[in-house]
């Protein structure tokens, strides 16, 4: 029990350290492009919750892993969600971050929000 107890402070520990020595990085690197910022801030919140998984699996902490996949597949989702509004505009992008910025409660506001999003984001 109490090894158990060393033993995930440590891991935890580790992980803190290499979080912070990534910030680190991540801060002194500068993006040509926002979008490209943005996929990569994506990609490591996947990857963050990839390691949780991993070590909660390891751990027998059934129900974290599972919410764990949970969030990460509702992230996915919503990731590909605003892919394929920014492709289907004209507004592209701008659409989206117009759109993004107001969140709304059904598909049909959703749908109506996103038309005029793309209005104002042409403009």
């Amino acid at each position: 029990m109490v090894q158990n107890l060393k033993d995930e402070l440590k891991g935890t520990a580790v992980t803190a350290y290499e979080e912070a020595k990534c910030l680190k990085k991540e801060k002194e690197m500068t993006w040509r492009f926002k979008g490209n910022r943005v996929q990569h801030e994506f990609n490591k919140e996947i990857a963050d919750i990839l390691k949780h998984i991993e070590w909660s699996r390891e751990r027998g902490k059934d129900e974290y892993c599972r919410e764990l996949v949970t969030e990460a597949c509702e992230k996915i989702r919503k990731r590909n969600k605003l892919i394929r509004i920014a492709d289907t505009s004209e507004g592209g992008w701008d659409t989206v971050n117009v759109n993004d910025s107001n969140p709304v409660a059904s598909d049909s506001v959703y749908d109506a929000k996103i038309t005029r999003a793309d209005n104002k984001a042409m403009k």
